[in-house]
C-alpha cells in the first residue's frame, strides 16, 4: 500500500463535502478502517457535515523473480535479430 500520508493527501485533493462543497483539510480526514485492500475514511469538514467513504487500491504487483543474466543475454540478442520491421511483429 502506498505511504498513508500520500494517500489522504490524494484524498485531500479529490474530495470535498458533499453538503457544502468544501476542500477538506489533513485534520478533516480521519482513516477509520482497512480490510480487503478497502480504505474506510470519514471526513468532517469545518461546517461540522460528516461524510463516510470507502475506496479500495490495488497492491502494485511485485516481482517475485530476478533477472537473470540469460534474460539480458536473450534480450540482447532478440536486438541484434531485429530489422525494424515494426509491421511484421505486429501481425505475428
Amino acid at each position: 500500500m502506498s505511504n498513508l500520508h500520500e494517500i489522504i493527501k490524494k484524498i485531500q485533493k479529490d474530495l470535498y463535502c458533499p453538503v457544502c462543497g468544501k476542500n477538506y483539510e489533513i485534520g478533516e480526514i480521519r482513516l477509520r478502517g482497512l480490510f480487503n485492500h478497502t480504505l474506510i475514511i470519514q471526513t468532517i469538514c469545518d461546517n461540522g457535515h460528516v461524510t463516510l467513504f470507502m475506496t479500495t487500491y490495488q497492491k502494485k504487483e511485485e516481482r517475485t523473480e530476478s533477472i537473470t543474466a540469460d534474460d539480458v543475454l536473450d534480450l540482447v540478442n532478440s536486438l541484434d535479430k531485429f530489422d525494424g520491421d515494426f509491421e511484421s511483429i505486429w501481425r505475428a
